[in-house]
């Protein structure tokens, strides 16, 4: 932020101050002066700060909109929606039957050969012979 003034253009200028103000009120000018760029600095700052605040926003939104799209576009989703498609279809094949519990498939009709056996008893081993 150097405006391009050097040494030699500093020292008339503080020559030309100290002849127009006087020695007595320079260093209130002074002070003044810097309050005032301070003040100035600030405003800067805020100002960046601003456009900083609305590009972080406009960011936030994207990611806002990927995200949802990301969402819709879940397969999850679809997988979801057949299943629920492919139920809708067979209860409109069998109206009249429901679908049977876990208990009673093995008295259901068509599923009875599918439900799953008992698995045998163990047989007993034979005895060796040896008493304790």
């Amino acid at each position: 932020m150097n405006p391009g003034i050097g040494a030699p253009e500093l020292l008339i200028l503080i020559i030309i101050a100290l002849v127009v103000v006087g020695p007595k009120d320079l260093p209130l000018m002074v002070r003044k002066a810097g309050r005032f760029m301070g003040k100035m600095r600030a405003m800067a700052r805020d100002f960046q700060r601003s456009f900083d605040d609305l590009g972080r926003q406009a960011e936030l939104d994207e990611l806002r909109q990927e995200i949802n799209a990301l969402k819709s576009a879940n397969p999850v989703n679809e997988v979801r929606a057949e299943l629920k498609k492919a139920e809708a279809e067979a209860m409109a094949e069998e109206p009249g039957e429901a679908m049977p519990r876990p208990a009673d498939i093995r008295e259901h009709p068509r599923l009875a050969g599918r439900a799953k056996r008992p698995a045998p008893e163990p047989k007993p081993e034979p005895d060796s012979g040896k008493t304790d």
